[in-house]
C-alpha cells in the first residue's frame, strides 16, 4: 500500500488521474452558515471565522482530466455559485474501463449533498477556496 501527502487540491487531482479505472470526481460546493436559532455567542464566533455549518450549494461532476488544476475548478464553480467557502470531493470509479453511468453520477451527487446536510462528512475530502485541505471538527 502506498502513502501520499495531500497538501493541496492539485495533489488530490494528480492522484485521481493516476487511478487505473476511469472515474468521475463529485465536487459539492458549500457555504458557511449560522444554524437556525443560533446564540449571540455563536454569532460572534461566526463573525470571527469559527463555528457555523457548511450548507451545500451545488454539485459538479468532472473527469480528473477535465480539470487542469484548482484554479480551473474555481473558474468553473463561478457558473454554479461564487459564494462558496469549501468544496467537498469524492471519487466515483467506473468499471471495466467505462465511466460511471449518468444515473450513478446523479445519485452520487445527491448522496454527497444529503450527507453534508446531515453532517456525515467523514468520507469526503474538503478544501477551502485556496485549495488547502480543511480539517472540519464537529461540535
Amino acid at each position: 500500500m502506498s502513502t501520499f501527502e495531500l497538501n493541496h487540491f492539485d495533489d488530490f487531482l494528480s492522484i485521481a488521474r493516476s487511478q487505473p479505472e476511469p472515474q468521475k470526481l463529485i465536487l459539492v460546493l458549500a457555504r458557511r452558515e449560522l444554524p437556525h436559532g443560533h446564540t449571540e455567542q455563536q454569532a460572534r464566533d461566526f463573525e470571527n471565522g469559527h463555528g457555523g455549518h457548511l450548507a451545500p450549494l451545488a454539485g459538479i461532476d468532472k473527469r480528473p482530466d477535465e480539470l487542469a488544476n484548482f484554479s480551473a475548478l474555481v473558474e468553473e464553480a463561478k457558473q454554479a455559485s461564487d459564494e462558496w467557502d469549501a468544496v467537498f470531493v469524492a471519487a466515483l470509479p467506473g468499471t471495466d474501463g467505462k465511466l460511471p453511468t449518468p444515473k450513478a453520477i446523479d445519485d452520487a451527487i445527491e448522496k454527497v449533498i444529503h450527507a453534508i446536510r446531515n453532517g456525515m462528512i467523514n468520507n469526503f475530502l474538503a478544501f477551502d477556496r485556496k485549495g488547502t485541505p480543511l480539517q472540519i471538527s464537529h461540535g
